[in-house]
């Protein structure tokens, strides 16, 4: 059974069956409102009458605005107890396209609470045109975060390197250690780019784009990393997936054991499964990997596959109450759009909601059904946060906002 849906309360059972700071980037792929009832949009195809209801996805709050002004970009969501932090850039430059991000992109943040209601309003986090304790040399590119008990972590693109920087700061982003430059510092080799980011509560994993200077789509793999909450670099490792190929914007989740169908713990990847522009329809995937960064073999599979091409699963998250995962992805506007050189990746994006085994049990329309990219998602007992924004590849529209959106997930 598959459900479409943009704002709405439905049931799900069993389903049936970038901006890189030193250049324009041309390296990436080409309030409260309340729940209806009912689902605006459906598309459903139901062969099990007999299916049983697992669990209901609820939108309860949002969108919300969380930028006060300018172009919002690379938003993220972050928990930490009852705080939910809020993280987006501006672009205040009030000219339009690709030129216009490549500097100036300062770093703000947002807490609420579960529920919410806002604990601090819109402050600066980073000012890229500081100097010290670091200098930004005027932007901030391509970034991750992670929260870690009175830590928040971030891998980012910093002007000036071709590896990425890691830091750590307090919650009112201070930089207590960092800038690490970890990775093999030669763009042709591995683009970090779009990168992929998460942990374990002990260390952070990394994953970036690895292409051994080839544009042989054959050649591609994930450059994963380990890296020590004291930002040492600990392992580190090139995979493949076993079929289709590993392609920048990307999630990487760390899984205990005992959740998820992992008798021990490891980490899930995900990326889209092929070239952009291939004439094959493009779809995402995942494997998964060891504790020692090793692909465990018989794992890589498709999890979804859309009546369009597919890409970007950048939030990926999973929901250990009710061992959901949650896939997020935008697809294109119309057929061949993906991977064309004019394409704007700006367009109709999505979460998954999947079981242990990633059978779909809902689809879900965030924004309203209109427009949006690189989409955020954090969960934890019955709330899932989605955080999103509106900017597209060349950085021509006009307005872009990050959002933030609240679901419920319950038992009927």
């Amino acid at each position: 059974m598959r459900v479409v849906i943009s704002m709405l309360t439905v049931a799900f059972g069993v389903g049936c069956g970038s901006d890189d700071p030193n250049s324009p980037s041309t390296d990436a792929p080409p309030g409260t409102t309340d729940s209806p009832t009912t689902p605006i949009t459906t598309d459903t195809e139901d062969t099990d009458a007999d299916t049983n209801v697992g669990a209901i996805v609820e939108l309860i709050d949002g969108p919300i605005v969380l930028n006060s002004h300018g172009r919002a970009l690379f938003g993220s969501v972050l928990l930490s107890d009852d705080t939910l932090f809020t993280t987006y850039q501006i672009s205040t430059s009030k000219d339009v396209g690709p030129t216009s991000i490549t500097g100036g992109k300062n770093l703000y943040f947002r807490t609420f609470d579960r529920n919410l209601q806002e604990t601090q309003g819109e402050e600066l986090a980073i000012d890229v045109m500081s100097t010290s304790p670091m200098n930004w040399d005027g932007d901030l590119g391509d970034q991750k975060l992670v929260l870690i008990s009175d830590s928040i972590y971030m891998v980012a693109l910093i002007k000036g390197h071709d590896a990425p920087g890691f830091f750590e700061f307090d919650h009112n982003f201070n930089i207590v250690n960092g800038p690490a430059y970890i990775g093999m510092d030669d763009i042709n080799l591995e683009k970090p780019l779009d990168m992929g980011f998460g942990h374990d509560g002990f260390s952070l994993f990394a994953q970036f784009f690895y292409q051994n200077g080839s544009d042989n789509p054959k050649d591609w793999g994930a450059s994963v990393y380990q890296i020590s909450l004291e930002l040492e670099e600990l392992n580190s490792n090139v995979v493949y997936p076993e079929e289709g190929r590993f392609v920048t914007g990307t999630s990487i989740v760390f899984v205990q054991a005992g959740d998820m169908g992992f008798a021990s713990d490891g980490l899930q990847s995900f990326s889209t499964n092929l070239d952009y522009g291939n004439p094959k329809r493009v779809s995402i995937h995942t494997f998964r990997l060891d504790p020692g960064l090793n692909l465990i073999p018989g794992t890589t599979q498709d999890v979804v596959s859309r009546e369009l091409d597919t890409y970007f699963p950048v939030g990926t998250s999973y929901n250990s109450k009710h061992q959901l995962w949650i896939v997020a992805y935008t697809m294109e506007n119309f057929e061949g759009e993906h991977g064309f050189k004019g394409a704007t990746e700006l367009g109709p994006s999505f979460f998954e909601v999947m079981d242990a085994d990633f059978n779909s049990l809902a689809t879900v329309a965030v924004n309203g059904g209109e427009p949006a990219f690189r989409v955020m998602t954090a969960t934890i007992d019955d709330d899932l946060y989605v955080v999103y924004d509106e900017m597209d590849k060349d950085a021509y529209v006009e307005v872009s906002e990050a959002k933030l959106e609240r679901y419920r997930l319950t038992a009927p």
